[in-house]
């Protein structure tokens, strides 16, 4: 039985594809790099930002320097770009059925703590999630990835079994973190990352509507 699902935050239950590429592309540009496409950005897009932004000719050194300006140069430019930024399809529907079947809903995300809030709060999402596991810094996915430390820590201390727990990604990353912790592990496609590249991590289950996952949850 499923007692909770773990989700991403970006391109998971946001619909913030495109901002987030204009924002990264801006950053880009920032540091001498060469702006990318919808399908670039999909097939090369990688956790640290700082070599997804290498791979497309940034300025090395002037990153290692000022990884405070990166992260500063890519909030301002992308936090006044989702402001009207809808769920992904099925979110919403997905969310109740979890609340009135007592599933936890935890999300955890490279994005900051602030922003994820102010979304929750603006979306009226705020009662369906029982934690955030998200970053203080503005620069810490820049640098890092750090979900799978949060997610192990998180299911030490909540004494959370992994065949209870479920985690849903738009990234290999969510994958990868699941199949390390044996947890049940879904893909979502249509957001930041390419459908091959999320096959190629064969997640459990591949979805690209969030509603799908009720059948899904009913059948483990």
């Amino acid at each position: 039985m499923i007692k909770t699902l773990i989700f991403d935050w970006n391109g998971t239950l946001i619909a913030d594809t495109i901002p987030c590429m204009a924002a990264d592309n801006h950053v880009i540009k920032t540091f001498g790099g060469k702006p990318v496409n919808l399908t670039e950005y999909r097939n090369t897009i990688i956790i640290p930002s700082m070599t997804f932004y290498l791979l497309h000719g940034c300025n090395q050194s002037e990153m290692e320097n000022n990884p405070q300006k990166i992260g500063e140069t890519f909030h301002s430019f992308y936090e006044p770009r989702v402001e009207n930024v809808r769920t992904r399809k099925g979110a919403k529907k997905l969310l109740d059925y979890l609340k009135k079947n007592h599933i936890n809903s935890i999300i955890l995300s490279n994005h900051t703590t602030f922003g994820i809030e102010k979304q929750l709060k603006r979306l009226h999402l705020e009662k369906f999630f029982t934690d955030l596991l998200a970053n203080s810094a503005l620069d810490t996915s820049m640098k890092k990835r750090n979900k799978k430390e949060k997610l192990a820590d998180y299911l030490q201390q909540k004494n959370l079994k992994p065949q209870e727990t479920i985690i849903i990604g738009d990234s290999p990353e969510e994958v990868e973190i699941g199949k390390s912790l044996g947890v049940k592990t879904i893909s979502i496609t249509d957001g930041y990352y390419s459908t091959l590249r999320l096959k190629n991590t064969n997640p459990d289950y591949i979805v690209n509507n969030l509603s799908s996952i009720i059948n899904i949850i009913k059948n483990i």
